[in-house]
């Protein structure tokens, strides 16, 4: 499950990145938040500037920030900036495997996955970082009143 950890990090990161506007926020400062080693913030950054979606600016002052709004950024895009390939692997046997049962009912199980990839990836694509900002926004907003 380690796709699914990157990608929680890298929409930590990217709501941070957020939350900071264009003020550039470093690895060490993302790590801290993260609860994770500033190099494997670089990685993600790395493949996130990839994909367009941060820039980073490098020298003193420097640091990475969102290369579009976060209205403009969704979930999908991140997912795929991570390049973590399909979600779900079904290998097919050869043709002169024994198991007839086994070379008939992969192929049926990998056209099931891969529609469920499809509606996953919809489903990523219709949830903007925005959105995901206004929910964290207003849980804190709920569960910080009166607590500060």
């Amino acid at each position: 499950m380690a796709g699914n950890s990157r990608l929680a990090i890298a929409v930590h990161i990217a709501g941070m990145l957020s939350f900071a506007e264009n003020h550039p926020m470093t690895s060490e400062m993302l790590a801290q938040s993260v609860g994770t080693n500033p190099v494997v913030v670089r990685r993600i950054i790395g493949l996130l500037a990839a994909n367009n979606l941060v820039k980073v600016k490098m020298g003193s002052g420097g640091g990475a920030y969102l290369a579009r709004k976060a209205e403009d950024i969704n979930l999908a895009e991140i997912y795929s900036a991570l390049e973590e390939g399909a979600v779900f692997d079904v290998p097919q046997f050869e043709e002169t495997h024994l198991c007839v049962m086994g070379k008939i009912v992969r192929p049926i199980l990998a056209e099931v996955l891969q529609k469920a990839e499809k509606s996953l990836l919809d489903n990523l694509s219709a949830v903007t970082l925005a959105d995901v900002i206004g929910k964290v926004k207003t849980h804190l907003t709920a569960n910080c009143i009166g607590k500060i």
